[in-house]
Order: C-alpha cells, then structure tokens, then sequence
C-alpha cells in the first residue's frame, strides 16, 4: 500500500501561513486540451456584471432555470471581487480523516469486502488463498466473476451451456485463447468462489438473525467482548472464543455446530465472513497547521507523479484526474490520502471576515457568513439552532483527496468558495435525475446497500461517472480554482476530489424556491427514520406569522395549504381511533421528536402515560403498547386556526373583483397573452376566492388553446410523432389553421403553420405522373430527401417512396447473391419485398429468393451436420461437398457458401481421416502385440470412440472399435463378478486391498513379531489359542467380546478344522485363484489393456509363487508327520487370512490337522466342565512356537497352586500326544494336490468343508482395563 508520508514535528512554530506560497487566483487563459475522462460534458460558467454581482441570492434566482438542469455550476467574480483572508493561521490547527480511494468508490469497495471475505472463509477452513488466481498476467476479479456467473444461472448451467469464454470476454480477456481462459476462469470459481458460496448460502439466515438481533442489542447498551453475542451471558469466560476479525465473543458451545476446542488458525465469526466492510467509514488521522499539511501535500504529489509520468513533465489537470478515477476503481491498489474536511468555521475560524467586523461601506454580500441571514433566506424563519446549516465549515484538500456523492441537508442549495490552492473536479448529477442515480447505485452496490439501507446519506461512497452514464444518468463537472464560487442545486447529488493543496469554505442557503425540495426531503428522512435537522412545518407557520406582506410569496402560500391538508389527514385518521385530545400551551418551546421516525413532532404528537417519549400521528403503534385510554393526541394549533393561519396569507392580497378585472384587461389587450400568463392568472384566482364559473370558463378556454398548441407543435416538431391520425399532414394544418380563427386567440403557430401548409403544397405540385415514371433515380432521390425534410405523407410522396425503396431493394438482392450466402440477409430482403408488397409475379428476383433462401439453408444444415457427425459422407466425396453450392442445371440458382462454414467443413474432414488413421493403427497393429501390458489402455480407446461420434466419413473401423471396446466391458463385468461377491466398496479399492494382503501375507514366512490370520502385528483385544499359542485378533476371526472375557479355554479354527469358519467374513468372498486365471486366460485376447489388468497380473503372480511354495511343502517328505504340524498350521493360517482362495491345499492341510492332531469334543467339555474358583488366576500360556512368531515373547509362570482349564487341556494334549497310539503309525490316504497342470474343466469344480461347530470352548480374557492379574493373557 501507498500512503501519505506521515507528518513529522510541527516546523512552522507558529508562524503564519505565507500565502505566496500557494495560488491565489485561477489562471485566466487555462483551457483544457482533451475530452474528459468517462465524455463528461461541463457545467456551465457564468460571469456576473459588477452590477449583478451586487445581490447573491437573486443572481442565483436569475440563473437558476438554466443552473439547475446540470445540478452544479461554476461563477466565476467580476475581476476586482478579492475578499480578504481573514483566518488566523498562526493558530489554526486541524485533524485530518484518513482516505482509502478504492474502498470509497461503492463497486471497488464491494469488491475488496468480497475479496475479505473469501480470504477469511479459506483461513478459517484451513485453506488459506495464499495468491489470487491470475490470467494474462493479471489477477482475476472474483467479485465480477461471481457476479457473471450468478446472472447467468450458476456455475452448472455456465458448464452446460459453455459460457465460460463470454464471460472472460466480459472480464477483458478478449484476445487470450479460449480454451486456457474458459480452464482458468472455471479452475479459480470452483476453488476460490464455490465452496464460499455454498457455505453462505447455508448460513445466510443464520447471519440475518445475527445481524438483527445485533441491531436490537445496540439500541441498548453495547456488549463486551466478555459477554457471548448469541445467549448475551458472561459466564464461563474459559469457554468464550473471540473474532480476529471484530473481537466479539462466542460461547464455543452456542456455535452451531458447536465447537470442541480452540481452533489453531485465525477464527471469524458469521458477520465478519459476511458483512465485511459494513462498518466502512473514515478514520481520523494526524493534527496539523496547513504548514505541516502543505509539506506533506507537496512531497505526496511530487512523488507519485514522477513515479507515473517521470521527472520532466509537468502534471496537468488531465492526468490528476485520470489518475485519481483509476485508483478509485481499482481494488488491488490502495492509495491512502488526508483530507481536512468539515471544520466547523465557529471553531477554527472564517476564511471570510465576520459580518460585524466589515468595515463601513465595504460590505461584501457574497461573504459566506452573510448569506444564510440574508433576509432572502428561509433559515431567517427557523428559531432552533441549525449552525451546522448557517455556519460556513472549511475544507483543506491534498492530492486525490475526495468528496463522495451525496446532496446537502434537507436538499438546500450550497455554495463553495476556493481561497486559494490547486484544482478542485466538481461532479454533479441534476435534481431530475435523482431517482436514477440512486437506482443505479442500488445496481451497482446491491450487497452495501443491503447492509445498509441508509447508504447514500453517509457520505462515504463513490461511484465512477462512467457507470452513471452508461445508466443513461446526466453528470456534468466542472473545475473550480481560486477566487470562484460552485452553487449545487436542490436535490442534486455531488462530488468530487482535490487536485492538491488547497483551502475552501462552504455553506448551506435557502431562498424562497427551495420549500418544495425542503419537504420531499423532510418525507424522505421520515421514511429512512432520519435525524432532520430542523422542523419544516415550523419554518412555514414562523414565516406565516412573521411576514407581513406576501407579494411575490407563492413558495409560502404553496407550503402551507400542502402543511394544513397533510396536518387535518393525519388528525382525522387518528381520530377515527377515539383517542382524547389536548391542545398545547402557546408558548411551549419544547422540540419533540418522534420515537421511531425521529420527525419533529411541531404541529402535533401522541404521547403516554407510561413514558416521556412521544410519536408522530403516523406511528403511535409504536410508542407503546398501552391502551388506547391512556395515550393523548396532542395539538399546537386547533384545525380552525390551521385554516384561518393558511386563510390569511392565501387571500392577504387578493380581491375578486380585481382578478376579474385582470383577466378582462387581459384578453382584451393587443398583443395575446401568453399561455404562461393566462396559467398564473388562473392559479391567482384560485387563491383569491373568484367566483367558479369565472374560474371554469378561463380554465376550459386554456385547455382549447393547450390542445391547439399541442397539435400544433407535434406538426412542426422534427420530432417523430405517433400516427395516431388517419388524416394526411396538409389536411391536418388546415383544419388547425380553421380552429385557430375559431378561437379568436393570438396563436404563436398560426404564421408557421400557414408557410408549412405553403411548402407542402407546391412540394406535391412537383410531384407529377412524369416524375414517378422516370428512370432518373438521382433527381427522384433529390425530390424525396427533399419530401422527407417536410415530413410529407402524400399519396404521390408515397408512391415516390415505394419506387426508390423497390430499386434500392432489386440493387441489395444483385449485391446479396454475389456475396457468400448469409441466411439473416436473404430472409430481410424477403421480408422487406413482402413490406414493399411484391409478390412472385412481379418479378424473377423474390422468386429467387425464396429458392436460394429454402436450398442454402439446406445445404448449410446439411454442411453443419458433417461438420458435427450427424450426417456421414463416403471417401471421395470431399470435392463433391465442397462444390454443394453450385447449380449447373441453373447457375443463377447457384449459392456462394460462406468461407469460414468450408473452413469448418475442411477442418472437420481433415480431423476425421486423422482419427481414422489412429483408429486403424490402433486396431491393427498397436493392440496385436503379445504382452497385454504394451496394448492401448481402454482409456485411450474410449477417447477415440468418443470422438467417432464426430467423423464426417462413414468406416467399419468404429464397429470393430465398438465390439473391442464392448469385449474389454464384459472382462471388467467378469471382474467385477468375481471379486465384489457383495462388497460395499469400488472395484478398484478391493483389487487394491486384495493385492496389499496377498503380498502381506505371502512374504510374511520369515518374519517376526507379527500374527493371526492377518500376519499383523498386535493390536487391539486378542486372544490366544490353547494348542497352537498363536495369537488372533478377536476382529479377525469375528470371536465374540463375552468370549473372549470368559475364563473357557480356545481352540482356533486352525487348530480345530472342524470349528466354522462362515464367521470370517472374506472366506465366504474370496475368489479362487483359478477364477483370476481364467481372466488373465481372457485378457490375452483383450485388444486393450484394461484399466486394472496390471494388478490382477501381480495378484495372480505372488498367489502362484505361494501355491507352488506350499505344495513343494506337502511333496517335500512322503508323508508329513507331526514334526510338520506348526508349519501346517502356519500354512492354513496363512490360506485363511488370504482374500484369494487356494482351495484344494487348504483342503488338503485341513485333513492333514484332523489326522495328526485331532480334537475330541469329549476332551473339550471335559476340560470346559472345570470351574475356577479362586478371584484371580494366572492362566498358563505356551510362548508361541508357530512359523513368524516372536521369539522374544515373555514366558507366562503357572502357579502350581492352581489348576486351570487350559493347564488341563494342555496336560491332556500331552499325554494324548506322547504316549503310544495309533497316529503314530497312521497311513494318510488323502494325496497332495497335484503340481499345476493344463487347465481342465475341474479347475472351476467348487469344493465346500464344513466343520462341525464346537460351541464348547471358550477361554477367559480381559483387556488392559481389567485386574492387573489377568493383563499378561492379552495383546492389546
């Protein structure tokens, strides 16, 4: 950011300012050299005579009619006008208020909110926008771009209907390529601007309560940032999260959603994310002597400037002004000045002298502490103290400081002197204006004025001339300069900025005319509950009593009969509610306002017992909510001497008899009075009681004479009219011409409608059979220009007309047809013959027309089919459909097709034989290769299939395309088939997982510390088998919680065969490893490579690899024995945890099990039928001898005190095992599983075991919460 330096220690020590040092006067011969900025066209400049200069206020008057259509105008004094500088400088001291140009102008300023807001959305989701997006080497405007997208339905339709590049086109990106604009503009909403948007729009309710609640919480007491904003408590301060952004606190637990902790980023609250900017004003800045400021102001401009235009070339007008709109409007550079704006004069002092310090016979009318007290004035009438108005406030300007848009208090008039300094740029917008250019604020700011609704009465915003007058709002400017005064009109909206160091004063006056703005202005306060500054009812009754004579009083006259009608509708509503009434003390000098609207309540009030505050007769509802019986309505005046007060400066010089006399004078004296004269006496007689037939007759004889002059001006007006008459145009003058000798009045028209009549009549005259006939189409276009300058409408005129239109026309047909076909100009010229009414008879060319009109649209369909893929052509067919156009049966029916359309239609063949040269390198020779890995990917082949839908030429090749890619489906249907068996989860996560456990589990032999079926180390409750000593995760095997604490012994599957396994949920989902070679099998006849197909390659790999290593096991002796019984077990354990299925080895290992260590259900309820009866016992557990287990496992001591269930299993297993039996000689009749052979049939042949469930052996677990006792029996 670039601000001004700030100021260093006061230099002057007090001295006063030396005004040489500063202009003193404007230069005379200055003339700008260029257009302004935005074509703003200037205000007008007057210069007074000495003599008009002599009164202000009627000088104004004078020029107001001309002054008030622009809004703002520049006078410039008589040369030897040179007021003195009266201020004090050696004492004058000022604070400054502190201006950021683009958060003043309201779009730049919205835009930098949203900007705000966006940042603070990402920081608080922990994604924090470290840049903002950039195209072209600029960045992008989010807040536009949002507002682009929003008007055009949302970024799904933008998508859908390709918008993307209009609206960078809209953004300024014209001339950067579509497809990375289109990308990038797409890339930054769907980062930056989505996930905001769809946050705000769940929440934007949220914020409007917040937003209300907070506006009932201000009209009391503010809160602390020790009080939560949401329930308005103090409690539980350790709870209560503050803003980074406002510092208010929230209980985290009144957020919703609730908070559980201290977020580590930076946290802001609902209204800061979307109110940003709401509490936007400016701030105060340093204290300076205009020493100090004329330092700072200096090195300020001379330093920016040479930074912008160089060293040697001096800054004009033109470039401060360019320069300070460019800053305004952009929102990615902040310029931050000082402006010393609106010091009271009562408190710094007056550039001026004061009234009584003039020395006799030097008084200066135009002194701005004169001019509110000039008996002209409307504020000599109001008794409350407005010195705000009648007080003259200076401005102290620097470089780009600014005035924003705004119109003065009570829409008066003001009035601005420049002492001395550089430029000051007025721009203003006339009172007639107004309702647009406040709705177009409201369409360029909605989201400010939405925050608030008051917007246009603070004074902080600005909007650039060049969107008002796109908006079709007039704004002129004009440059004021030392010595010259700037008048702003009545509700006309103005601003402004300073060109540098410079000094003004200004002030608030109100002459006679102002009354009517003064009241739609009061109403307008009252709608936006707005402090007014005086009463205006009490300005008009103050006049009324005061003056003494009301010649030349209309505005008064006019103000109170408004006032009493207003007054007496307001009493009678509310008497309507029976409510009691009092009438006030005449001299009561209490100012009350109403309690909602804050209106002075001068002419009457409602008040109540229950309080001191009163309401105006419109909002007594809200005063409070007592009954009707005890509120009062107060009355100043009594409706009678509302009337008699209004009666008496309505007829206080008027009499009947001589108004009547007036107007007989009047229409009797030579020359006519006008119709502005007739008007002013009819309204006089109103006022002064003249009889109503008096006044209906004049007021009927204006209303003839005000038609007659209407029709007359529509027939003399260059304007066009409606033609709402069947009668020609010289008809029409005669019959107005007749009227006018009717009604005996001298018409301002009559002569000129008489020399039109003239004119018309001799032009038709020139009109003749000869002329209409000729060939010579130069003398007839003379004659009908001519006709078209007297608006002539003849029969012979129209005849002319018909006759030039249909050449003209028969010209554009021989022009059009020579021209590429263009389908919008064949059907205007079709329609304009139709107009002319031509007919197919008249002529070959419509005919023509029409013909090429039906064949070229044809074609071009036929074309743009091609083009897309919707019609096909054959090979060899190029140069027949590129000469489509020609007729070599009729040439003249032949049709110039449009160059870019053949270009288009080149372009699509040329795209398509393209395609269809990788189709068939594709099909022919890429995906004939042996390895299935070097094939084409399906996502190559479905590229090109999506884009045969566009081929222009019809070819085999996308059927063989289409039946390879339909091949390539229904593998993946075969392999989705044989791996989801009912899994929630996407193909390819289960491939993925079943790889990750295969090469898990496979290479988990020579490993240690890792267990269960899963070969995983330990974690969570696990449980230990009594045979085997492996431990198995109770999830795994899917054992239950209850089991697992019980004090039964247990027995694993694997030890146990016979023990259900269905409770292993992927026992019952695992492929079998010759299902996942029949798919390699088929994928080698795959023209391409499937997306998954590398995967199941390597499943398929390492289950092989574990197939051959577990059958080299079973053949590795003749017969296994029980020395073989832990890698048996290891080798089913590891089949079971396995999510492919070697079906026949584990088959085969489980009978080997059942052989050699077989479990005997009698053994097992045996050994379960123990109870243990001590609180705490030490089970025993072998350290675990399985294959990959952890031989740094601790041994677990028995105590030879206690006997449990599982010692006793364990003994009997011994015994069982060691003493002679028949095992040990036990012939197995069960082979091996054969080595991989050629696959036949039986390799698809399902096998089922299904062990008997043994419910009977159970074991006692507890986890790591349990009594230490039984903490050595878990791995957790």
């Amino acid at each position: 950011m670039r601000r001004a330096s700030k100021r260093a220690m006061t230099t002057d020590g007090g001295l006063p300012f030396d005004l040489s040092t500063v202009k003193t006067k404007a230069d005379e011969d200055h003339v700008r050299k260029n257009k302004r900025i935005f074509g703003i066209k200037e205000a007008p400049t007057f210069y007074p005579t000495r003599e008009e200069f002599k009164d202000p206020l009627s000088y104004i008057e004078k020029i107001s009619p001309q002054g008030e259509k622009y809004g703002i105008i520049k006078i410039v004094p008589p040369k030897d006008y040179k007021p003195e500088f009266s201020l004090k400088t050696e004492n004058f001291r000022f604070k400054t208020r502190i201006q950021k140009l683009n958060s003043m102008e309201g779009e730049t300023r919205t835009n930098v909110n949203y900007l705000e807001q966006l940042t603070k959305y990402h920081i608080l989701t922990g994604r924090p926008v470290g840049k903002i997006p950039q195209l072209d080497k600029r960045p992008i405007d989010l807040y536009k771009l949002k507002n682009e997208v929003a008007q055009r339905g949302g970024v799904q339709e933008v998508t859908r209907l390709k918008k993307w590049a209009e609206i960078g086109r809209n953004l300024g990106y014209a001339r950067k390529q579509c497809t990375s604009m289109s990308n990038a503009l797409k890339s930054a909403y769907q980062k930056v601007i989505l996930p905001y948007e769809i946050w705000y729009a769940k929440h934007k309710e949220d914020v409007e309560h917040i937003i209300k609640k907070e506006d009932s919480i201000t009209n009391n007491s503010g809160t602390s940032s020790d009080t939560c904003e949401i329930c308005q408590k103090n409690e539980n301060e350790e709870k209560l999260l503050l803003c980074d952004g406002c510092n208010r606190g929230y209980h985290m637990y009144c957020l919703s959603p609730p908070l559980n902790s201290i977020p580590k980023t930076d946290w802001y609250c609902l209204q800061c994310l979307t109110a940003v900017g709401k509490d936007y004003g400016f701030e105060d800045g340093e204290e300076y002597s205009l020493g100090d400021f004329h330092k700072v102001c200096d090195k300020f401009k001379k330093e920016w400037f040479e930074k912008l235009l160089g060293h040697q070339k001096p800054v004009s007008e033109e470039d401060c002004e360019n320069e300070f709109w460019r800053l305004v409007e952009n929102p990615h550079e902040t310029c931050q000045v000082e402006y010393g704006a609106d010091l009271h004069s009562t408190q710094h002092g007056s550039g001026f002298m004061a009234a009584e310090q003039m020395p006799r016979g030097a008084f200066d009318p135009w002194n701005l502490n004169v001019i509110p007290v000039d008996p002209k004035s409307l504020f000599t009438h109001i008794k409350t103290d407005i010195s705000g108005m009648m007080v003259p406030w200076l401005y102290v300007g620097m470089c780009f400081s600014a005035f924003c848009w705004h119109n003065e208090d009570h829409y008066t008039y003001s009035i601005n002197y420049m002492h001395w300094g550089e430029t000051k740029t007025w721009y203003g917008v006339p009172g007639s204006d107004t309702a647009k250019f406040e709705e177009t604020m409201k369409k360029a700011v909605p989201e400010l004025f939405e925050q608030q609704p008051d917007l246009l009465f603070q004074l902080v915003t600005m909007l650039s001339p060049g969107r008002l007058l796109k908006e079709n709002v007039d704004v002129y400017a004009v440059d004021q300069r030392p010595g010259q005064f700037v008048i702003t009109y009545p509700k006309a909206y103005h601003s402004g900025f300073n060109h540098g160091f410079n000094f003004c004063e200004a002030v608030n006056f109100a002459p006679g005319e102002w009354v009517d703005y003064g009241l739609e202005c009061v109403k307008r306060y009252k709608d936006f509950r707005r402090q007014p500054c005086f009463s205006h009812d009490e300005l008009l009754v103050t006049a009324a009593q005061n003056i003494k004579s009301t010649n030349n009083m209309d505005w008064l006259k006019r103000g109170l009969v408004e006032m009493q009608k207003r007054e007496l509708k307001e009493r009678n509503a509310i008497r309507t509610r029976r409510m009691k009434e009092s009438l006030l003390e005449s001299d009561t000098r209490e100012e009350l306002q109403c309690v909602f609207c804050n209106c002075y309540t001068y002419l009457s009030h409602i008040a109540c017992e229950c309080t001191d505050k009163v309401s105006c007769l419109d909002h007594s509802s809200e005063l409070c909510t007592c009954d009707l019986s005890s509120k009062t309505l107060h009355l100043r005046f009594t409706d009678k001497q509302l009337d008699e007060m209004t009666k008496n400066i309505l007829h206080s010089d008027s009499n009947p008899d001589d108004w009547i006399e007036k107007l007989n004078k009047a229409i009797t004296s030579k020359p006519s009075p006008t119709m502005k004269g007739l008007k002013e006496l009819l309204k006089e007689g109103q006022e002064a009681n003249v009889p109503q037939e008096s006044l209906d007759t004049l007021k009927d004889y204006i209303d003839v004479v005000d038609n007659w002059c209407s029709d007359a001006e529509k027939l003399l007006s260059l304007k066009s009219e409606s033609k709402s008459s069947s009668k020609k145009r010289d008809q029409r003058i005669r019959d107005l011409i007749h009227q006018a000798a009717l009604i005996g009045f001298d018409l301002p028209h009559v002569k000129q409608l008489k020399t039109y009549a003239e004119q018309l009549e001799a032009y038709t005259a020139k009109l003749t059979d000869h002329v209409l006939a000729s060939t010579d189409r130069d003398m007839q276009s003379e004659l009908y220009q001519e006709g078209l300058q007297l608006r002539a409408d003849s029969i012979r005129f129209n005849q002319l007309k018909n006759s030039l239109e249909s050449c003209s026309w028969e010209e554009q047909v021989e022009k059009a047809i020579r021209l590429p076909f263009n389908p919008k100009t064949i059907r205007k010229l079709i329609k304009d013959a139709e107009d002319l009414g031509m007919t197919d008879a008249d002529g070959p060319w419509l005919k023509r027309l029409i013909i090429m009109e039906e064949r070229g649209r044809d074609i071009t369909q036929h074309i743009e089919n091609i083009c897309k893929g919707r019609e096909k052509i054959e090979f060899g067919q190029e140069n027949t459909i590129l000469q489509i156009g020609e007729n070599k049966q009729d040439p003249n029916l032949s049709i110039i097709l449009d160059p870019h359309l053949l270009n288009r239609l080149k372009n699509a063949m040329s795209r398509s034989k393209s395609t269809i040269r990788e189709i068939e390198n594709m099909l022919n020779f890429q995906s004939t290769t042996a390895d299935v890995a070097e094939r084409p990917s399906l996502t190559d082949a479905q590229r090109l299939m999506s884009m045969c839908r566009e081929l222009s030429f019809k070819t085999d090749l996308v059927t063989r395309l289409s039946n390879a890619l339909t091949q390539t489906g229904l593998w993946n249907d075969q392999l989705r088939s044989t791996f989801m068996n009912g899994r929630q989860k996407s193909l390819e996560t289960v491939i993925r997982e079943t790889l990750n456990n295969v090469q898990r589990i496979t290479t988990s032999e020579d490993k240690k510390g890792i267990w269960c079926v899963c070969r995983k180390a330990e974690a969570g409750l696990m449980i230990e088998c009594d045979i085997c000593h492996e431990w198995y995760h109770s999830s795994c095997l899917k054992v239950p919680r209850n089991v697992v604490r019980s004090s039964s012994s247990y027995v694993c599957p694997i030890c146990n065969p016979t023990e259900t396994t269905k409770k292993i949920t992927h026992l019952s989902r695992q492929p079998k490893l010759e299902e996942i070679s029949d798919l390699l099998e088929t994928g080698e006849l795959l023209k391409f490579k499937p997306k998954d197909y590398s995967i199941i390659v390597d499943i398929h790999s390492h289950m092989q690899q574990y197939r051959n290593r577990v059958q080299a096991f079973c053949r590795s002796r003749p017969l296994l024995g029980l020395q073989d019984l832990p890698k048996i077990r290891f080798y089913l354990r590891t089949m079971t945890g396995l999510e492919v299925a070697l079906q026949d080895e584990t088959d085969f290992l489980r009978t080997k099990i059942q052989a050699l260590a077989p479990i005997s259900s009698t053994t097992i309820a045996t050994t379960s039928s123990h109870k243990i009866t001590t609180d705490h016992v030490e089970n025993t557990a072998m350290k675990p001898t399985s294959i990959g287990s952890d031989p740094s496992t601790p041994d677990r001591k028995l105590s030879t005190e206690s006997r449990s269930p599982r010692l006793l299993l364990t003994n009997m297993r011994r015994d069982e095992i060691t003493s002679p039996r028949p095992q040990k000689i036990i012939k197995l009749t069960v082979k091996p599983p054969a080595l991989p052979m050629k696959k036949t049939a039986s390799h698809h042949k399902k096998r089922q075991y299904s062990p008997e469930e043994d419910k009977h052996h159970t074991k006692k677990h507890r986890s790591l919460n349990d009594d230490a006792p039984y903490r050595s029996h878990h791995r957790i």
